[in-house]
């Protein structure tokens, strides 16, 4: 006799994921209703992360918008949901948000197991939230910036800006700021060889 299949975990709501969510050790995304376990990331994604969060922190200080890392969720549809890995909202703050209520910019990190979600399926998530008006892709492979813009209340431009180079800066017209690469990748030496080997957080027991 053949053993039963066990049901996969599913949400109906970004809030009802959101409930659950906050009692796991393992922190998820929500993808078309079912969580899916985030990767732990290497030190390189780390301090681009970090130094993001910093630069936006001290150029934001005293303005309604402020910048969050990974560990504020951002609603991209009613069964979808992402930790992007920086948010900048200009929402209401609440201590008590689990969610940005008014996201404006998010930053993703690209790395190699990624960057073809983070290009394809995220770019269209964040396209569909009408309050984001800029997403920052960053490489960790080079020095390299791509950002998407929207057209008024369009969608993202299909071609993004490049900045490339240690030289180069960008401008965020949404939030007022604007970012070098040299404080983005302040501290990392893309010279040193990428330990691929290295050990990565498993995937969420429930996936099947």
């Amino acid at each position: 006799m053949s053993q039963p299949r066990s049901r996969r975990l599913s949400f109906a709501t970004f809030e009802g994921f959101l409930d659950w969510e906050r009692h796991q050790e393992t922190k998820h995304e929500l993808v078309d209703g079912e969580p899916v376990a985030m990767a732990g990331g290497r030190e390189g994604h780390n301090i681009i992360q970090g130094n993001l969060f910093a630069s936006a922190l001290a150029k934001l200080r005293g303005s309604a918008c402020r910048p969050f890392p990974s560990d504020m969720a951002g609603r991209t549809g009613l069964q979808k949901g992402r930790y992007p890995d920086v948010t900048i909202d200009c929402g209401p703050r609440n201590p008590g948000n689990q969610a940005a209520p008014d996201p404006r910019v998010v930053f993703e990190v690209l790395s190699r197991e990624t960057q073809k979600e983070d290009r394809t399926i995220k770019l269209a998530e964040y396209s569909a939230v009408p309050s984001i008006a800029h997403y920052v892709l960053v490489e960790q492979s080079e020095y390299l910036v791509h950002v998407y813009s929207r057209v008024g209340t369009g969608d993202f431009i299909i071609k993004p800006q490049e900045i490339r180079g240690l030289d180069g800066a960008f401008e965020l017209p949404a939030i007022g700021i604007s970012m070098s690469l040299a404080e983005i990748y302040e501290g990392l030496d893309l010279n040193v060889e990428i330990n691929a080997d290295a050990p990565r957080a498993t995937q969420s027991p429930w996936r099947s």
